[in-house]
């Protein structure tokens, strides 16, 4: 029976990538060396890495990341200088000193009693970061417009302005472009309440049906507010913080994201924005 509960370590969180050889209290059994990296997860995770420890799988790795799903959770291991999910654990070492180099498609996994054990990965959790939402702030009419100019440089890998049943699930990969697009449109109607709660709701209740686990899990973070440090820095450059060129700086670095989720969910930003822009002068 493969059992992670009863591993223990003496190894302080700084000590390497190495672990020491393990004990269970009463001496009894002895694990194999594993490595240990302590790691920082975002505030959004707090209650599913507080819980009791629930099993997991990992269904993807990638030299930066590593996607670790429960039963209806996604939690993303990342190297220093990884993306930046809003589900993610992210370690002090970057890709180059390759931290999953170990861990394969199908492991098992375990997330919660403070920490995730990936493969032969532990990875205790030492420290909270805090989740960025998009700042407060009506659309800058032409920041708006500026974005759409620049977004003809970067075309939508799918039709844009289909309803959610339409984007859901709509071209391949892990996360779907469609999917990134409402992604982008969630993030940027948050603060518009009356557009957020009925886009939010029917996203996230037919997502699990119609996308994969992990695309469903960003989703689902997305209806809060919750996204790539790329696409809130578009978001905030569109209500008018920071300057033009902010805007077109972070917009090259989202489109950089993957093959076509960047651009995928600069296009859902963009259509987002309008709609806030145009309910907006439809109260004025």
């Amino acid at each position: 029976m493969w059992e992670v509960g009863g591993i223990f370590s003496d190894q302080s969180p700084g000590d390497g990538l190495q672990g020491q050889v393990g004990r269970r209290p009463d001496g009894g059994v002895t694990v194999p060396r594993m490595p240990t990296l302590p790691g920082a997860a975002t505030t959004a995770l707090r209650d599913l890495l507080r819980a009791p420890e629930a099993s997991a799988r990992v269904v993807g790795v990638h030299p930066s990341c590593v996607y670790v799903v429960t039963a209806d959770e996604l939690v993303t291991l990342e190297a220093a200088d990884a993306l930046g999910l809003p589900c993610s654990v992210r370690l002090g070492v970057d890709r180059s000193r390759r931290p999953f180099a170990g861990v394969r498609l199908g492991d098992r996994a375990v997330v919660g009693g403070g920490r995730v054990v990936a493969g032969p990965l532990t990875i205790p959790v030492v420290r909270w970061r805090l989740q960025r939402r998009p700042r407060r702030g009506p659309f800058a009419e032409a920041r708006v417009e500026a974005l759409a100019r620049l977004m003809a440089a970067h075309p939508a890998p799918v039709p844009v302005d289909g309803s959610v049943r339409d984007l859901l699930g709509l071209g391949p990969g892990l996360t779907p472009a469609g999917d990134d697009v409402l992604a982008g449109m969630l993030v940027a109607v948050h603060s518009c309440e009356d557009l957020r709660a009925p886009l939010a709701a029917e996203t996230t209740r037919l997502a699990p049906g119609r996308t994969t686990t992990l695309s469903a899990a960003l989703l689902r973070h997305a209806a809060d507010g919750a996204a790539l440090p790329a696409v809130l820095d578009v978001a905030d450059a569109l209500t008018g913080h920071g300057s033009d060129a902010d805007l077109a700086r972070a917009l090259t670095r989202l489109v950089a994201v993957g093959h076509s989720s960047g651009a995928a969910l600069a296009h859902g930003l963009l259509r987002g924005a309008r709609t806030v822009a145009g309910r907006a002068e439809e109260a004025a």
